[in-house]
């Protein structure tokens, strides 16, 4: 009898779920005009129409499309939650960035993911943040994107350009980077995160081998524009969202073609904060 009460409690639990709706997914389209969110309309382009279905095929719930004057419209929208995602710049998600979390990005072909930057020094400096550094002698681990334009492009968002060191030198790799450094030929070293973790591993014991490094100083560059979501969005929606969106290159490019843009290569996914200073900038 309890096995029998059991299983009939398990079925109505069942049909319960079933029959809770799902939330709709109200997505901004910043058009320049202001309108109700609805099904887009019928002279919307073909690749809208298709992504919108395509959304409501894989999440299983009602997809609209929600006209927006502008992204800051729309960062007010997503905020108050009178819509769900939203496709903003710095400017718009600063304000409600308290409320609403960046979640996806858009890298360009040629481009490289931004990459996490560290900025080191000897532990003997006395140099404590990266404003310590103006006029500083600099070296970078290497000509590759990932070793000299990544870390320029971080270090020049938070305001630390080209001209705000002293001389700067490129070296062959991040060892000679290192060694250069170490030797006192420059004053600090900026290394892609992947090249600090290589340079401090030691493949024969568990000591620290950068121990006489210390660094300043770490972000990734600032992102241009990023998708997000409120931050009360549950995580299975986030996630099957993200899922969705990074495999559109491949199972529907002209789709993606249509969201990303032109010269876009991938959709990736990003970290919650990717549209904003994570610190302070130098100068601030």
């Amino acid at each position: 009898m309890r096995r029998l009460l059991l299983a009939c409690g398990a079925v109505l639990l069942s049909a319960a779920q079933a029959q809770t709706p799902t939330l709709p997914i109200r997505i901004a389209d910043i058009s320049g005009q202001a309108g109700p969110c609805a099904p887009p309309p019928s002279d919307a382009p073909a690749a809208q129409k298709a992504y919108l279905q395509l959304l409501a095929e894989r999440m299983r719930t009602e997809v609209l499309n929600c006209p927006m004057p502008d992204a800051a419209a729309a960062a007010k929208a997503l905020a108050a939650g009178e819509i769900d995602m939203a496709r903003l710049d710095g400017a718009a998600f600063a304000p409600v960035s308290d409320q609403v979390r960046s979640i996806l990005t858009t890298r360009a072909v040629g481009d490289l993911s931004r990459l996490p930057i560290v900025v080191a020094t000897l532990g003997s400096s006395k140099a404590q943040n990266l404003a310590d550094l103006a006029g500083a002698t600099l070296v970078f681990g290497g000509p590759m994107k990932a070793s000299l334009q990544v870390p320029r492009q971080a270090l020049g968002d938070y305001g630390a350009d080209e001209a705000f060191f002293g001389a700067q030198t490129v070296a062959r790799d991040y060892e000679e980077a290192a060694a250069l450094l170490r030797s006192g030929q420059v004053q600090a070293m900026a290394l892609h995160a992947g090249a600090w973790q290589k340079l401090c591993r030691s493949d024969e014991s568990d000591a620290d081998v950068c121990s006489d490094l210390r660094i300043i100083w770490r972000q990734r560059p600032v992102a241009d524009q990023a998708w997000a979501m409120r931050l009360d969005t549950t995580d299975d929606r986030r996630f099957r969202i993200v899922g969705i969106h990074v495999a559109l290159h491949n199972q529907a490019p002209d789709i993606f073609a249509w969201l990303a843009g032109p010269g876009a290569e991938e959709i990736e996914p990003t970290e919650p904060k990717a549209l904003l200073h994570q610190g302070p900038t130098v100068g601030s």
